[in-house]
């Protein structure tokens, strides 16, 4: 492997500062040699171009086509603005473009491949498969931007594609939209699986909200359950709210004949060691970036105890590699290791600080996160993290194991199917099947006698279920649970076997992670039977 010493060497001395030498060398190194040999560059970089768009003249597929009538367009403009950043020439149709694959209305997006960088549009859009199973990747096996962000995406082997007329675009951002009568009591905002559906919320933190558990009808409008129906607003307030992020809404013309619950602001805390950081991270940007408030809270607040009288909600995102690894984090052996604000190093600190990282929460913060729960408290776990409440008896009835050491798995996106689609989990999400990025999470188990109520989704596992990328043993997961809705005292435990928010590509999951949090007093299975499979 390119990136290890061999011989490897006996000791090495490593900082951050080492890490970011290492990172400038490489940038120095490449404007040194653009500086030397500037017409070299340009040289390479023309026939590179050149050969790009002859093979997009040549080879199937020929393009791509994102349909302008998918029901969220706010994916589809997540996908369009980041293949526009990467220099990737995307055009939009003004009539209806007949293809091959059939008819695609005015409006919709083309990715031609006879462009500079029609090669790199088809790599970030194309399935990835591998011929050999034993083959060992460097990093993740799988990246279809189709399947990760749960946008349709079709692959046209159709030369006519080159040749139909599109208006070059630069961005896409949608707009949002009220309709009806601005008198009219109650608004349903209509939930087609936009994330930007948690920022509304949040927006909108002094509004009286109800979300709609089933689906009904306004008149010829179908309203989808987990809709909000937002009572007293002025429709003017309500459209600017929704307008930049590209909702869409409707003027209620009476009663909302469906079941509906009133929606709560969860106060939410993130935990994180302090020896694993990055997986956190990933995390606090997405809730940043839809304006999810949280505290980050780390092993000091955890020990410290009454979480319960602070907050309703605890995230522990996928960190370390094991449960053990999450609980007692960085050896104490290394204490007191401080991380803390000083006149040397004035930007530690700003999000979290202690006078020693080592040691972990330790069994004195497992027991914390038990009342926690206990007490009516919502514990959400991704990824490795799923692992922790199982093994340390936080959900007592749920075993948590490893693979085999054939078992391989970097990353691949595969299959899973929701087995309880009127959880609150579920709304926005209108298919029994999903793809999911498979993050190597623990393989989860409860007893019989608590599958049919606790199992949300589930892997049907073997090589069919293997959608874009490598797996190896792909049997391992059959019929595994993918979520876990476990009641534990008052409260209840939410493992994810996947990681719904996986650094910023796996959009189409992000809205599993995001329900949590709106829902959070309400995902307990109705007495009527809402949430039967």
């Amino acid at each position: 492997e390119w990136y290890r010493p061999l011989p490897p060497y006996k000791e090495v001395d490593w900082s951050m500062r080492d890490n970011t030498n290492y990172m400038e060398t490489g940038v120095l190194t490449a404007l040194q040699m653009a500086a030397a040999f500037p017409q070299v560059i340009l040289d390479n970089f023309y026939k590179k171009s050149r050969n790009s768009i002859e093979s997009g003249k040549k080879d199937a597929p020929f393009g791509y086509i994102i349909p302008s009538d998918q029901p969220d367009m706010t994916r589809v403009a997540f996908v369009v603005n980041i293949l526009r950043m990467q220099g990737i020439e995307i055009g939009r149709t003004a009539s209806e473009l007949k293809l091959k694959e059939g008819a695609f209305p005015a409006g919709s997006f083309v990715i031609k491949r006879d462009q500079p960088y029609g090669r790199l549009a088809k790599i970030l859009l194309e399935k990835q498969n591998y011929p050999d199973p034993n083959l060992r990747t460097y990093d993740d096996a799988a990246w279809t931007m189709g399947l990760m962000t749960h946008t349709r995406i079709i692959e046209s082997g159709d030369k006519a594609i080159e040749e139909g007329p599109t208006n070059l675009i630069d961005r896409f951002e949608p707009e949002g939209s009220v309709a009806g009568s601005s008198s009219a009591a109650n608004f349903a905002v209509l939930d087609d699986g936009s994330v930007n559906m948690a920022t509304l919320r949040y927006r909108l933190k002094d509004a009286s909200i109800r979300i709609a558990e089933e689906q009904f009808k306004n008149g010829s409008t179908s309203i989808p359950a987990g809709s909000f129906i937002v009572q007293g607003d002025k429709p003017s307030k309500l459209k600017a709210a929704l307008q930049p992020l590209g909702l869409h809404a409707v003027a209620l013309s009476g009663n909302v004949p469906a079941p509906a619950h009133e929606s709560h602001l969860a106060r939410v805390a993130m935990y994180s060691t302090w020896g694993s950081t990055q997986d956190v991270g990933w995390v606090r940007y997405a809730f940043d970036h839809f304006e999810v408030p949280y505290d980050l809270i780390f092993k000091e607040r955890v020990k410290q105890g009454n979480l319960r009288s602070a907050y309703d909600v605890i995230v522990i995102p996928n960190q370390g590699r094991t449960a053990k690894g999450l609980v007692f984090d960085i050896d104490p052996k290394k204490q007191p290791l401080a991380y803390t604000k000083t006149e040397q190093f004035k930007y530690l600190g700003d999000y979290g600080s202690s006078p020693d990282i080592t040691g972990g929460m330790g069994l004195e913060g497992v027991v914390e996160l038990q009342k926690f729960v206990d007490n009516g408290g919502l514990l959400v776990t991704l990824g490795v993290a799923s692992s922790f409440p199982a093994e340390f008896g936080i959900a007592r009835r749920v075993e948590a194991s490893r693979p085999s050491p054939q078992f391989y798995a970097p990353g691949p996106i595969v299959t899973a199917e929701i087995m309880k689609p009127k959880s609150p989990i579920f709304y926005g999400y209108t298919d029994k099947t999903m793809p999911v990025r498979y993050a190597n999470g623990p393989l989860l188990t409860v007893p019989q006698t608590d599958r049919a109520a606790q199992v949300l989704m589930r892997f049907p596992g073997g090589d069919d279920s293997v959608l874009s990328g490598l797996m190896k043993g792909a049997n391992e997961i059959r019929n595994r649970p993918a979520i876990l809705d476990v009641p534990v005292g008052q409260g209840r435990v939410l493992l994810f076997a996947t990681n719904p928010c996986y650094r910023w590509q796996n959009l189409g999951e992000f809205r599993m992670l995001f329900n949590a949090l709106m829902n959070f007093d309400d995902l307990a299975p109705k007495s009527n039977g809402a949430t039967a499979e």
